[in-house]
């Protein structure tokens, strides 16, 4: 596992014209191979720590690569179609990709350890179970204040900002926070959440019945349970972009060679089918899947 950014935010909220004045920049500079931060600085207007903490967010959404600060594949597509990331899909695609990297931390640990719990929490016993956790790894002093930040950002982010939209993050009158179910992601945007997270795992064959409880694979950070998932699974499989295969006594899904995340994205923006080599689906379209 690669070394875990305990720092995204640097103390700054998730503010999304923000990001998007820097994604700009990089959208005008998309023929550069690397762009240095002193550029970026002067190009977006904004101070060189603010500028900083912008690639950091925008790295950890996927969308800039890190130490070239450069537009990602999959960031070109949205700084295309939607650089204020104000649509919902964008939205499913950069909250799916922040929260199944280890690497972002606090961001991954919310979704992935701190929201499947049973017991809903507030912000303050979320820091407190994340500083235990932590504890030994860092300084007293970078716990007590840095976490704290982390955290206010995460939150911030999912109840105040852009991602609010979706909804998954939700909080009772006396402050526990607790996840809802997000049942229908786009069905392109969840494809591409399916197809990234074989990838990062090395994966062409999927086992269905773990991925609600596997960290960092989309039905954990959609919080589906297990009929969401087999209906998402089953809408796919008859658009052709897998083969869920339910029986038999089997359930899982095989990718299919020529697709990948970011052709589903493009694709979804540019409202077309994906382009690869499906396979033609001959069934019963009377009978059931399962």
């Amino acid at each position: 596992m690669n070394k875990r950014k305990f720092q995204v935010c640097n103390g700054y909220l998730l503010e999304f014209d923000q990001l998007a004045r820097l994604l700009n920049v990089l959208v005008e500079q998309s023929a550069a191979k690397k762009l240095d931060r002193g550029f970026l600085t002067e190009a977006t207007g904004l101070t060189d720590r603010h500028v900083e903490t912008l690639v950091s967010m925008g790295s950890a959404m996927g969308l800039i690569r890190p130490g070239v600060q450069i537009l990602s594949p999959a960031g070109a597509v949205l700084a295309k179609h939607d650089i204020f990331l104000e649509s919902k899909a964008g939205l499913e695609w950069c909250h799916y990709f922040a929260a199944s990297r280890p690497r972002n931390l606090v961001w991954y640990e919310v979704f992935n350890t701190l929201l499947p719990r049973e017991r809903a929490m507030t912000v303050a016993e979320w820091t407190q179970v994340l500083r235990n956790q932590l504890s030994g790894q860092y300084s007293e002093a970078t716990l007590k204040k840095n976490l704290r930040e982390e955290v206010r950002f995460v939150t911030d982010a999912y109840l105040h900002r852009n991602f609010s939209r979706l909804e998954l993050l939700q909080q009772t009158s006396d402050g526990r926070l607790y996840r809802r179910r997000y049942p229908k992601p786009a069905p392109a945007i969840f494809a591409a959440t399916l197809y990234d997270f074989a990838a990062v795992q090395s994966l062409s064959l999927v086992q269905v019945e773990p991925l609600p409880s596997t960290p960092g694979s989309p039905a954990m950070l959609f919080a589906m349970d297990d009929e969401t998932v087999r209906q998402n699974l089953e809408d796919l499989h008859l658009r052709g972009w897998i083969r869920y295969e339910s029986t038999h006594n089997l359930n899982q899904v095989r990718l299919k060679e020529g697709f990948t995340a970011v052709e589903f994205l493009t694709a979804h923006f540019e409202e077309r089918d994906p382009s690869g080599k499906p396979e033609p689906i001959k069934e019963n379209p009377e009978l059931p899947l399962t």
